[in-house]
């Protein structure tokens, strides 16, 4: 199952660069250092940004869960950094009464 309007998901820049490229977040700097193995830093959190839209786009979703709040997803893909590769699940939701989803994670597979 794709997600709606998987070439349009939203993706709040700052989750990407105080959570998950953050090497000082409490939580997320765990995985700043695998995402950092793969050349992906708050510098090039574009191009990390892009690789979360690809796998939005092409990957297709292994679980969709209703909850009272709207929809969850997990998407499984690789994510491709200047350094290699890493397989991963992005989880986003789809508020009710919302077209798009939003990225709430990323993490290893």
């Amino acid at each position: 199952m794709k997600l709606p309007h998987d070439g349009d998901v939203i993706i709040d820049e700052r989750k990407v660069q105080d959570y998950l490229l953050s090497g000082s977040h409490p939580v997320g700097r765990f995985k700043a250092r695998l995402f950092a193995a793969l050349g992906f830093n708050s510098s090039t959190s574009s191009a990390f940004i892009a690789e979360l839209r690809r796998i939005a786009t092409v990957g297709n979703a292994s679980e969709a869960i209703e909850t009272s709040f709207g929809k969850k997803y997990l998407v499984p893909g690789e994510l491709k950094g200047p350094l290699g590769e890493l397989p991963v699940f992005t989880v986003w939701f789809q508020e009710r009464g919302e077209e798009r989803a939003r990225l709430v994670t990323v993490r290893p597979r």
